[in-house]
């Protein structure tokens, strides 16, 4: 029963991140894509998939803390995992060309649906283990 309940609080905390993301990409951030994208060479489209998938990162991240710290259980890092596959897979990320997309296009459109995804894994990770060392100290008091 607990594993349905962290499923659906998984699935919950994702819809609520979608609308936290969609509040954080209202901002526009042409002016830090056009100081920083200049070329188009490997690291240019990491950047711009990085800087136009922002709003959703934050909200990824936002996300894989959240379902850390509300799944009780000693491994919730898997839960996070649950998320981040809704990340890729359920992502409100489209685009359209109107003209063939190049490599330069592909790799920046890549980096753009998986970053999100990976930086709410390492959020999860990362609160997990603060929590188990916190709660190792306070247990050694």
């Amino acid at each position: 029963m607990s594993a349905i309940r962290n499923l659906l609080v998984s699935f919950g905390i994702f819809w609520l991140s979608i609308w936290v993301a969609w509040v954080l990409q209202r901002p526009s951030y042409d002016g830090l894509i056009n100081a920083v994208v200049r070329d188009e060479t490997v690291l240019s489209a990491l950047a711009m998939g990085v800087l136009s998938s922002i709003g959703r990162t934050l909200a990824a991240v936002l996300a894989g803390v959240l379902v850390t710290v509300v799944i009780s259980s000693r491994k919730s890092e898997p839960w996070a995992l649950i998320v981040a596959v809704l990340y890729v897979i359920d992502a409100p990320v489209r685009h359209h060309w109107g003209y063939p997309a190049t490599a330069w296009d592909r790799s920046w459109q890549i980096v753009d649906l998986v970053f999100p995804a990976v930086a709410c894994i390492v959020a999860a990770v990362l609160t997990a283990r603060l929590q188990r060392k916190r709660s190792q100290t306070e247990s050694r008091a």
